[in-house]
Formats: C-alpha cells, sequence, structure tokens
C-alpha cells in the first residue's frame, strides 16, 4: 500500500512539476499583522527554505468569499506565497465562507524526504444552526524542487480522496496522515 501511494505520488510530482513555481510576486506582498492568524502560524524549518515562518492570512472582510491565504515569510518578509485552491482565491463556488484554520501540520506525505504541509479549514455554508456549523475542508501542499528551489504545488487529487473517504466529523491531522500512510 505505502509503495503504491509512493508510486503515485512520483507520478503526480513528475506530470505536476509544471505547476511547481518560483512565486516572483512574493516578494511585492506586505502582510496586515491584524489578519495574520497567530495560533495557525508557526516558526518552522522546512528544508531548502530555512527557518521560516509558515503565515495562515485570513481573508479581507471587505471581499466577498475570499479564501484564507498561506505564505512564508523570513525577517517579516514574504518570500513564498502558495497557490490557491480556487480562481481568485474565492469560495464561492466552493464550499461557502471561510471561518477558521483548524490545524496545520508539516508532514512529508510521499517520502521523498521533504516536509509537505497539511492544513484543515473550517468553512461555513449558510444560515441557521445547520449552516453555522463549520464544515472542515483538508488542504495538502506538496513540496517540489524545481531548478534547486523548493516550492508547494496543491495535491488537489489527494485532496479529493481525502474529501471522499474521511467524514468530516473524522478530519482530523491524524486522520489523514493514517489514511495515507495506510493507502
Amino acid at each position: 500500500m505505502k509503495k503504491t501511494l509512493f508510486g503515485l505520488m512520483v507520478l503526480f510530482l513528475v506530470c505536476g512539476l509544471s505547476a511547481c513555481f518560483d512565486d516572483a510576486s512574493a516578494d511585492m506582498i506586505t502582510l496586515d499583522e491584524n489578519r495574520i492568524i497567530q495560533d495557525q502560524s508557526f516558526d518552522v524549518e522546512l528544508d531548502d527554505w530555512g527557518d521560516v515562518k509558515f503565515v495562515s492570512y485570513e481573508p479581507d472582510n471587505s471581499v466577498d468569499f475570499e479564501d484564507v491565504s498561506f505564505f512564508l515569510t523570513k525577517d517579516d518578509m514574504v518570500i513564498y506565497s502558495f497557490p490557491y485552491y480556487c480562481e481568485n482565491n474565492s469560495t464561492e463556488n466552493y464550499v461557502g465562507l471561510f471561518d477558521s484554520v483548524e490545524a496545520v501540520d508539516f508532514y512529508d506525505v510521499n517520502n521523498d524526504q521533504f516536509k509537505d504541509v497539511i492544513v484543515i479549514i473550517n468553512y461555513v455554508t449558510g444560515a441557521g444552526p445547520q449552516g453555522m456549523t463549520p464544515r472542515p475542508r483538508a488542504r495538502i501542499f506538496l513540496a517540489c524542487n524545481e531548478k534547486s528551489h523548493q516550492s508547494f504545488i496543491l495535491a488537489t487529487d489527494l485532496i479529493d480522496d481525502i474529501t471522499n473517504n474521511i467524514e468530516e466529523q473524522d478530519l482530523t491531522i491524524s486522520a489523514i496522515r493514517e489514511y495515507l500512510e495506510n493507502k
């Protein structure tokens, strides 16, 4: 099972290398300290990046359906912007409104000796008791190297697989890790 997952991940990475990119616009981003989700932002050592801060960044309240964003910073400067899940970073046709970042984990998902990033994000979908109950969604960013520079790709196939195979009420970092390890 682990070999199958590793083989699929290698294939995914080979096919998806064109999605690896150096986000040249990252150095032009200025973060508003008030929008940084402090309890879900972490100092971490990430392979080629070295000691950096992973920043979870709240949507702008003045923009309808804006999703959460993620960045790497060093010395209070943005050095990398993670890819968005939806076009224009909008949740309008996805899962509702951003509620919170529940968890962040740095874990080598595909056994390539690079730390990947797993995030669980909560969304609300409407009004009333059922609609306002936060619904978790996983997001997985796989580390990849291109031209001796590390970046991350959004692992949409793995995200879809997790969404289809782990019930919302059971979606935790440990459940995601266990599912991926036994796949």
